[in-house]
């Protein structure tokens, strides 16, 4: 398998690509866990404004609204928080597997009032509770978080991990490529004889614009995949500065259809599903585990278990 050269990659494909070389064997999911952890813990931050806190206020708001019912949040009124126990170096430790809703304790009832500091307990508590158990909505946004190699560098050597060999430095461009991208800018430019009307539809610069704000409205946690799929044509057309409502509409099937099939992929290679299973299974199940239409996952399943029949045939 030839070694990525770039500056950041995806969790989504560190995870996979690290998994297939770790020494001792460990899993995807083991794999997400550990970033997770991390990332709660301020040990690793991403480029955009997903942050702990943002991501904690977020999960708030959808608890309070009952969009969340898998975790509650506290505050020390409330006298239900544990205090965990105190380890050697001041840090807390919470045993959130006796409880069936993990307590998350919050400075208070108001948000907004909020700081980094205030939330530590909150931050190590949810550093212990597991993504895909307790809040599934959000484990595709730890996917899409990207990572650059340098953060994954020092994270790996404090934990005293061996580097894996899937990922290397970035390739450094020579300077005679700068020098030709320079003269290239200098040459005679040439006008085309005549303009090519465009077809009828909409622009595929559009199309992809949308596309990348929903995606990323996603990934930094001001959506999900359910409110997405609930959100009225009226708000699809904000994107990208103005849109048609069918522009809107393609831009939401595609960013649901691509999710449905990165989160079956996952499924598949972290052990939660088998493709028989996956073949197998009923289109009303598929439609309350991918929070999609039926169509939809139909589609997207096809697509996955295609793929999935091509890498035997290569692997072959």
């Amino acid at each position: 398998m030839l070694p990525i050269w770039q500056d950041k990659l995806s969790i989504e494909k560190i995870t996979d690509r690290w998994s297939q070389e770790i020494q001792p064997p460990t899993s995807r999911e083991e794999l997400l866990v550990f970033f997770e952890t991390a990332w709660w813990r301020g040990q690793w931050k991403t480029d955009g404004p997903l942050t702990p806190l943002a991501l904690l206020k977020s999960m708030y708001r959808s608890e309070r609204e009952r969009d969340l019912t898998t975790l509650v949040f506290v505050t020390k009124e409330d006298g239900t928080i544990s205090e965990g126990i105190e380890l050697a170096d001041g840090k807390r430790l919470f045993d959130v597997n006796e409880l069936d809703r993990p307590a998350i304790p919050v400075p208070s009832n108001h948000p907004e009032t909020w700081t980094e500091a205030s939330c530590a307990a909150a931050f190590e508590v949810l550093s212990q509770t597991l993504s895909r158990k307790y809040y599934p909505d959000r484990t595709i946004q730890f996917l899409m978080m990207e990572i650059d190699r340098h953060q994954f560098v020092r994270l790996l050597t404090a934990y005293g991990l061996d580097l894996p060999k899937f990922w290397r430095p970035p390739i450094e461009k020579p300077s005679e490529l700068h020098e030709k991208a320079q003269n290239s800018t200098h040459r005679k430019q040439v006008l085309p004889t005549r303009l090519e009307v465009r077809k009828r539809g909409p622009s595929p610069v559009k199309l992809e614009k949308v596309k990348q704000e929903m995606r990323g409205d996603i990934q930094e946690g001001r959506l999900t995949v359910a409110s997405l799929r609930a959100m009225h044509e009226k708000k699809l057309q904000a994107y990208g500065g103005g849109v048609s409502r069918d522009t809107g509409r393609k831009a939401r099937a595609a960013i649901l259809s691509e999710i449905t099939k990165e989160v079956m992929r996952c499924d598949i290679r972290e052990g939660r599903l088998t493709p028989a299973g996956l073949h197998e299974m009923l289109e009303n199940k598929l439609e309350e585990r991918y929070g999609v239409s039926r169509d939809m996952t139909r589609k997207a399943r096809d697509e996955v278990l295609s793929e999935f029949v091509e890498e035997l045939n290569h692997d072959k």
